[in-house]
């Protein structure tokens, strides 16, 4: 075929140059069209539009969960038909590139078995999700079941007559804030029948009003010792199951209906039982005699069998509506589906009452002989074996409600192969049997039962564990083998360094202003006359042991530092110690009352209050009933009658200061002071002396009422004497009363020793400040290092690098104190995980010093930071009890290897800083000797993020091990899993951009590095406070954001659009000078 008439048109349209032949025929055309195709769907490009697809719309998805729930985000992202195409996608295009980049040669094996793992895992994620299911298995002490129910919800339909019957089961998720698309057709008695879904309310009930256009409508209350009360409503029709009845609007009789009707008589009832009309004070009325109509009345009690029922309302001409529920209203069948349900030619709007979790309760119609049975909820999963239940067990902490653990002892009973097996279930101990796992979840409201989670996913776990297992694998050998671009960056680096001596350095930085201690600092002083105690018996005193509300056993100085920070938001007051100001406080309250203790922050509060500085006493806020009394009352109540998106910084400092001012007056009140432990409670509860009537009699009633009073005489003495030995031997007797009765939860000596002096020395707040002096003045050095390369700095590191080996030290010996304080791991809380990666952060400093010099001061600061984060006063540094889920290895390892990685992304994102402020004062002239320095900056961002993406991806994983070992589901797309899920994504596409055209170089990547700290910081801060999650660290209203995170973010935009800028305008200057 001649192309003459094709060659222009095709080449001005495709740019293949290839069509620009003679003998250009359309199979070869063909051809290449599927090559280009086939070479585009494996390629890099292809891979970022994906990840960045992904990306986006599960980040979106975790906002649509925060404010619409998380059933509407499944169904229009997690769930959502479109997503899996996606996955289809991705996964074509991973083993597309494995191929293309050649990944399956021998060199590359290491890197070919990390990527294999994710198309094994999205094999397993995806016979999970087909083919898994979740149920929950409630049991009572001595009862055995042998059915579970799902956690999946369905609708179902039956649909009989004489000649034939139908049935459909269909697995649904319906939200309010969707379109809820379901119908399902078919044909039965030669009839058309279509199920069509129309709408779907939470938390509603049915109620009946009036409609000209309506039918006979009833509404009836019913109640039975089995199902409790049940409110319904009928039309004609419909039958509704209340238990051992059916109440049905007309039809034909039989022994379990109820038959109601109104006609031109009244309200008529048939029932083929007595029905007795209920009198005055529950007797039994009149009798109403089975097979006959009888007249019955509205707001009048019936009873059939032991069914009590009641005509709330009856219309002849009515319509259904829903009315929203109140939270505590809400019931297993709050939720509705609107169906309309079309018989040929004949239209039904009916409702559905159900609700996830929870069986449904069947509605059936009657029409033209056919039977439909509708039902919306869960349903019944059979076991093919039994489990009974012989003990639940329930601990809690020592004196508080808290749970401290609980545990099923169960036998599985299997007929089949003739076995009786027991088990003892607890939290993180699961029982696995033929495919089924039962995990411990929680318990019933009045404790003498168990609810076990149950999931059957053999296959889907074990397939994605394998694909856990090689990702780790192939990690692990892209670190050790040489072939990898891990260690080949590596090389690179070290080359470079050698080059990098032999070239003088010039470097514009930017100017440091220093910085200023962040020592509390007074404002002014009280008049405040301190109760003078010698220091010993202050100490003597903060040893001494309390009880707190959950149940930790520990010293009255850490009751003293929280209470203290909560008063002042200051670890100390008038040069007062925290256990000193709260003994002088317990001593005498009424000194205390004129003492402006109370923090108030908001100026427009303080001229309320009438108080000139930023704090306010006891007086101050509550005045005698005459003058007004509490002056707080009314603003209380109106800020907390505000929704929390409606409360600004007013209404959130009112309530802060409402909750300093009952602190306060607990602390006036002794109310803090359980000191003393109940005797012989198996509960190991420990009370205060005004609750000591209520639990103790006796002498040790009558020690605990004057033993205190005593204490604080002996002291007032002492302050005039100097001597304090009776008030030390008070001390000793009130130690000696504890050690009777509570030795059992008491900690050793070394403990409380151990936990006094952690508390003073306050150790990761001084080593905030320590690390910020340290790391700037070794940035400083090496910043005058690169100004004068002939300058020696040797001896000034070589000080400034020992005193930060020495200050990681500390930090490390503090954060092992801080776990055999409260026997658990560090990072269970907000605080915890803070100065965990402070300590990470600074440990990939220490790693990579040798690489880079300035890499140790780059992360020193950014330690100091991330410490004076956790300082912050919305973060609380108190040591708490683990809840029962925490209480495992899995979280351990988990945990600690994901906030590590934090350090080293966060370590790549101030190498990025700087590399882009470099960038921007590069020019022509300097470019020779600022080049290097730039690309050996390069490589420890690419090293760096490359092991902050491995750690980051296998934490995550190991996470879902944890979950899938304590409840046993290990991705549930909560927003702390999918925010993780996304910085692996973010940082994949930022490691993967130098084989994207337009995305390579070193500009791209230190921008990248830097942008990409976002979601590492939303996965932390945003998740766990101002998202809704199960990693939700945030109680009540989240903290506000603060103004300086606006700043941070136009500067980094301005850094990355002048150094933008700066590499553009000296690239086309070198071009123009090689041309």
């Amino acid at each position: 075929m001649n192309s003459s008439g094709y060659i222009k048109p095709f080449k001005n349209y495709l740019y293949f140059s290839q069509l620009i032949d003679k003998n250009f025929d359309e199979n070869n055309f063909s051809e290449l069209i599927m090559k280009k195709i086939t070479s585009f769907l494996s390629s890099m490009l292809f891979t970022g539009i994906l990840v960045v697809i992904f990306a986006i719309s599960i980040a979106y998805a975790t906002f649509i969960e925060n404010d619409y729930g998380a059933t509407t985000a499944k169904i229009l992202v997690y769930n959502s038909r479109w997503m899996e195409i996606l996955f289809l996608l991705l996964t074509v295009n991973l083993i597309g590139s494995m191929f293309k980049y050649k990944l399956v040669a021998k060199k590359k094996w290491s890197i070919f078995v990390f990527h294999i793992a994710f198309i094994v895992i999205l094999v397993g994620a995806a016979i999970t999700r087909y083919f898994g299911y979740e149920g929950t298995l409630v049991l009572a002490e001595g009862e055995t079941k042998n059915e579970i129910v799902s956690e999946a919800t369905f609708l179902q339909l039956g649909a009989s007559s004489k000649n034939s019957a139908v049935e459909f089961e269909n697995k649904v998720m319906f939200s309010p804030n969707t379109n809820n698309r379901y119908s399902k057709s078919f044909h039965i008695d030669g009839k058309s029948v279509k199920l069509k879904v129309i709408d779907f309310y939470v938390n509603v009930e049915e109620t009946i009003i009036e409609d000209i256009k309506g039918v006979p409508t009833l509404g009836i209350i019913s109640s039975s010792p089995q199902t409790g009360r049940i409110d319904l409503v009928l039309t004609e029709g419909i039958h509704k199951n209340t238990g051992n009845y059916i109440f049905a609007y007309g039809g034909i009789s039989s022994p379990e209906k109820v038959i109601f009707s109104i006609e031109n008589n009244g309200i008529n009832l048939l029932a083929q039982d007595t029905i007795l009309r209920i009198g005055a004070n529950d007797t039994p009325g009149i009798k109403m005699n089975p097979n006959i109509k009888h007249l019955v009345q509205t707001n009048t009690m019936y009873r059939i069998g032991d069914q009590n029922f009641m005509i709330e309302k009856a219309l002849r001409k009515g319509n259904v509506v829903l009315n929203s529920l109140d939270q505590s209203q809400l019931t297993t069948e709050s939720d509705a589906v609107q169906v309309r349900l079309s018989i040929d030619d004949y239209i039904k709007d009916l409702f559905i009452k159900g609700k996830k979790g929870y069986l449904g309760n069947p509605t059936i119609f009657e029409k033209d002989g056919i039977r439909f049975k509708i039902e919306y909820g869960a349903k019944i999963i059979p076991l093919p074996f039994f489990i009974q239940l012989h003990d639940f067990q329930l601990e809690r902490y020592p004196g508080s409600n808290s749970p401290s653990s609980y545990a099923s002892e169960v036998t599985l009973i299997d007929p089949a192969k003739n076995l009786k097996m027991p088990f003892r279930i607890f939290m993180n101990n699961i029982l696995k049997y033929g495919g089924y796992r039962f995990f411990q979840s929680s318990y019933t409201p009045d404790e003498k039962g168990t609810i076990l989670s149950v999931n059957s996913d053999s296959w889907g776990t074990s397939i994605t564990y394998i694909g856990y297992f090689l990702m780790v694998l192939g990690m692990v050998f892209t670190l050790i083998n040489r072939n990898s671009h891990f260690k080949i960056t590596l090389k690179k680096l070290a080359n470079l360094k050698v080059k990098r001596t032999q070239v003088k350095i010039i470097l514009l930085i930017l100017v440091f202003t220093g910085f200023s201690s962040l020592a509390n600092a007074q404002s002014g002083t009280s008049g405040l006359t301190p109760l003078e105690v010698e220091k010993e018996q202050i100490n003597a005193f903060g040893e001494l042991l309390i009880q707190d509300n959950q149940g930790r056993i520990k010293p009255f100085n850490s009751l003293a530092s929280k209470i203290v920070r909560k008063l002042t938001k200051k670890t100390s007051f008038e040069n007062m110690s925290s256990t000193h100001v709260l003994l002088d406080m317990t001593s005498n309250p009424s000194k205390w009352y004129s003492v402006p203790v109370i923090k108030v922050a908001h100026s427009d509060l303080q001229k309320t209050i009438g108080i000139n500085n930023n704090f306010a006493s006891f007086n101050d806020l509550v005045k005698s009933n005459n003058q007004g009394g509490y002056l707080l009352q009314n603003l209380v109540n109106e800020s907390y009658h505000k929704k929390p998106v409606n409360r600004n910084k007013l209404d959130k400092e009112i309530m802060n200061v409402d909750e300093r001012a009952n602190i306060l007056m607990q602390v006036f009140n002794g109310n803090y002071m359980r000191v003393f432990p109940v005797p012989n409670d198996p509960g190991h509860k420990w009370i205060t002396a005004s609750e000591a009537p209520e639990y103790v009699t006796g002498e040790d009633a009558i020690f605990i009422k004057d033993i205190f009073p005593k204490y604080y005489s002996a002291l007032y003495e002492a302050q005039q004497t100097g001597n304090y030995r009776l008030s030390s031997a008070y001390l000793e007797q009130i130690k000696s009363f504890q050690e009777k009765y509570g030795k059992k939860v008491m900690p050793p000596d070394n403990k409380i020793k151990l936990e006094v002096l952690y508390n003073n020395l306050n150790i990761f707040n001084k080593l905030a400040k320590y690390y910020i002096l340290a790391g700037m003045i070794l940035l400083i050095v090496h910043f005058a290092k690169i100004f004068k390369p002939a300058m020696n700095v040797k001896l000034p590191v070589k000080i400034m690098t020992g005193i930060i080996f020495l200050l990681f030290f500390i930090h490390s010996a503090g954060l092992g104190i801080r776990w055999y304080i409260a026997g658990h791991a560090p990072w269970s809380n907000g605080y915890e995980s803070m100065i965990y990666v402070g300590w990470a952060t600074l440990l990939s400093g220490l790693i990579f010093m040798k690489k880079s010099p300035i890499t140790l001061a780059a992360t020193t600061v950014l330690a100091a930071l991330v410490l004076f984060v956790a300082g912050m006063s919305w973060m609380n540094p108190e040591i708490t009890p683990l809840v029962p889920v925490l209480k495992s290895y899995w979280l351990i390892v988990h945990v600690a290897i994901i906030t590590a990685s934090y350090g080293f992304l966060a370590l790549g994102a101030l190498m990025g800083f700087l590399n882009l402020n470099l960038i921007i004062f590069r020019n022509n002239r300097n470019e020779q000797r600022l080049g290097l320095t730039i690309k050996e900056m390069s490589f420890i961002i690419e090293v760096t993020l490359i092991i902050g993406l491995l750690m980051m991806t296998i934490g995550s994983f190991l996470g879902a091990v944890w979950a899938n070992e304590s409840w046993g589901r290990y991705w549930g797309w909560d927003p702390k899993e999918t925010w993780s899920l996304i910085t692996i994504l973010v940082y994949t596409f930022a490691l993967h951009m130098r084989k994207i055209d337009g995305f390579k170089g070193q500009f791209a990547l230190s921008a990248a590095a830097l942008i990409s700290i976002s979601s590492v910081l939303m996965t932390y801060f945003g998740v766990n406070y101002y998202l809704s999650g199960l990693h939700s660290y945030g109680q009540g209203d989240p903290p506000p954001i603060p103004n300086g995170l606006y700043i941070a973010i136009a500067l980094v935009l301005l850094v990355i659009g002048a150094a933008y800028y700066s590499n553009k305008k000296l690239s086309l200057k070198l071009n123009k000078q090689k041309k």
